[in-house]
């Protein structure tokens, strides 16, 4: 019903109105903390919030709500001064909106789910923990116009990561949903569940910089309607970050020469709960990484990308060590023989592995594809359960899981922001994991300052990633999609969400 009386055709709809869908579904909120956990969430924030900073078509950052930006010589201070902006409803945007907001990330009572990006600054990690007051946290509001940012560390990357909705800032809310908004857009009508609907901010600071007048967000979660929609003219856009699309269906737009594709250091990690029997023991989780064949995977499921044989792509960190991962069903089976040995199971006895699916394009398939290699290659008995995707992020979160797979990506172009993750236990450390040698070696890494000895500090740590398998690296990724042939000036960041606050569809 949505596709037949919601949509409008292309032919009748105004000249700059952007229709989109989201096969994920609805966003459970619209804070900017809470939409950091999904790519649609992030792809939003960029139209609703104006960040300090904002990633151009090069993916570079560029000034945005900052005017200027003075950093010290040891990389440790950042001054930043504010243009004027205004929040949607007219009133200014302050420096006081960003220490707020960064505070309220780092409170120990907060639910923000990435508060640990910014551990790079000063006080920020041991605050979030309890351990100081978030009074002390480095951020401060100088004047309404002027936010002076203190590090623990330096930060390389800390500009791309201003871009992010994690730093946003936020007007005063008293625990409510967020109705004002910063950035280019405005939330004009939201109905749950079916279609959201953004028009211009017209308290922008650049307001008369962009094109579109409309961005009309549909809730389609079923790929072929979705692609039927495409063809009519109905969305202007399929495939990732938001219809990830069949293997059929790049095949089909491969004929038509209207795909397109963005190099992304994604990549596909099937996450293994480690507080979960058998898979805490490190023998049976390498068993599992060696009982596949990862370019089949690439070939034929997710049809694009390539075969991962290590835990980060190389783009993002370099070869460094062997063995590769690869397929070798006779390792797997002496090291699940061993595993299960020390742990005084048999694999008749063991219970039925379960994997946990979401509905999103081709990860149905390596469920089953999964369960039949490790039910013929290790005679293990493996079930495999399909999810909504919102639950199926909260259970990864929560650790409800024993088995899921999700696609990762730093969210600034750094491997060790990806690796910082495995360094505490929380809701972002899917598998459970966290190992002495593995955190100290990250935290020597975020300390050095040559570039090259810090890379051989991360594949150090890499390697034992690879040893430990706390999960299995699957496969590479690249972005494939088609939009409407006009639709022009969007922009990719490093984790793949999509800015479309300066597109425009050009005559």
């Amino acid at each position: 019903m949505l596709a037949l009386v919601s949509c409008q055709n292309r032919e009748t709809m105004p000249v700059q109105k952007l229709t989109l869908n989201f096969q994920e579904g609805d966003l459970p909120s619209l804070h900017p903390h809470q939409l950091m956990i999904y790519l649609r969430g992030i792809s939003l924030s960029k139209s609703l919030y104006e960040g300090l900073t904002r990633i151009d078509q090069n993916g570079k950052p560029q000034l945005a709500h900052a005017q200027a930006i003075e950093v010290s010589s040891d990389g440790l201070t950042y001054l930043i001064h504010l243009r004027k902006n205004y929040w949607s409803d007219g009133s200014l945007v302050t420096a006081n909106d960003y220490e707020q907001s960064w505070k309220e990330a780092l409170s120990p009572q907060s639910n923000c789910p990435r508060a640990d990006l910014i551990y790079m600054i000063k006080n920020a990690e041991a605050a979030k923990k309890g351990e100081v007051e978030v009074e002390t946290v480095g951020v401060k509001a100088l004047e309404d116009d002027l936010l002076e940012v203190e590090l623990q560390y330096p930060s390389p990357h800390f500009l791309e990561l201003l871009a992010q909705p994690i730093c946003a800032p936020l007007p005063a809310m008293g625990g409510q949903e967020p109705s004002r908004f910063n950035g280019p857009f405005q939330v004009a009508a939201w109905q749950h569940g079916n279609v959201l609907r953004l028009t211009k901010n017209p308290y922008y600071w650049n307001n008369e910089q962009i094109s579109l007048e409309e961005i009309e967000v549909y809730m389609v979660q079923d790929t072929m309607t979705a692609y039927t929609m495409y063809e009519k003219g109905e969305i202007d856009w399929i495939g990732v970050p938001f219809v990830p699309l069949s293997s059929e269906l790049i095949t089909d737009l491969n004929k038509q020469n209207s795909l397109l594709s963005h190099p992304v250091h994604r990549a596909f990690w099937v996450f293994l709960n480690t507080k979960k029997t058998p898979l805490n023991s490190a023998l049976v989780r390498k068993a599992l990484s060696l009982a596949f064949d990862r370019k089949e995977v690439t070939e034929h499921i997710f049809a694009s990308g390539y075969p991962l044989k290590k835990p980060l792509p190389p783009a993002l960190l370099p070869f460094s060590f062997e063995p590769l991962l690869e397929k070798n069903l006779t390792e797997a089976n002496q090291l699940l023989d061993k595993g299960l040995q020390e742990l005084q199971l048999s694999r008749q006895e063991l219970p039925p592995l379960v994997i946990t699916y979401s509905q999103q394009a081709g990860r149905k398939q390596l469920a089953e594809y999964l369960q039949q290699a490790w039910s013929t290659g290790l005679n293990l008995k493996v079930e495999a359960i399909p999810q909504e995707w919102n639950i199926f992020r909260v259970n990864l979160g929560n650790g409800n899981y024993q088995i899921s797979g999700s696609f990762e990506a730093p969210f600034y172009n750094d491997p060790l922001e990806l690796m910082q993750k495995f360094t505490t236990l929380g809701p972002n450390n899917f598998p459970q994991w966290t190992e002495e040698n593995f955190t100290n070696l990250v935290h020597q890494a975020r300390a050095e300052k040559d570039a090259n000895q810090r890379t051989v500090i991360l594949s150090k740590a890499e390697q034992i990633l690879a040893e430990k398998t706390p999960f299995i690296p699957v496969s590479s990724d690249e972005f494939l999609f088609s939009h409407h042939p006009k639709l022009t000036g969007y922009c990719f960041d490093c984790v793949g969400a999509c800015d479309f606050s300066y597109a425009t569809f050009a005559n």
